[in-house]
């Protein structure tokens, strides 16, 4: 449903947000490449853009975990952190989809 970066210098962790499901957390020295083809694959299947979140520092307290999923608990940065310049896709309008679908 969305992912989570670190926008500290040199931190290459992230955050998989899946819905209904605790996260996971990664990290990965070619993370922004990742990224990339993580969101085209979603647009591709979702004709929508991932949502992608800059949090400053450590993701723990933006992840959640086994326990926070029993507890009923979801943990996703605010929206505040939500880095629009990474929404790369126009969505494309019912008409255009079924026209491309042909």
């Amino acid at each position: 449903m969305a992912i989570s970066k670190s926008t500290e210098e040199n931190n290459k962790e992230f955050v998989v947000h899946v819905r209904a499901d605790y996260d996971y957390r990664f990290i990965c020295d070619m993370r922004d490449e990742l990224f990339e083809q993580i969101k085209a694959c979603y647009f591709h299947l979702m004709n929508d853009n991932l949502p992608v979140y800059g949090v400053p520092g450590k993701l723990a307290a933006h992840a959640t975990s086994k326990n926070d999923k029993k507890a009923n608990v979801d943990k996703i940065p605010p929206e505040t952190y939500h880095l629009r310049g990474e929404d790369l896709y126009e969505p494309l309008s019912d008409t255009q989809a079924d026209a491309q679908a042909s």
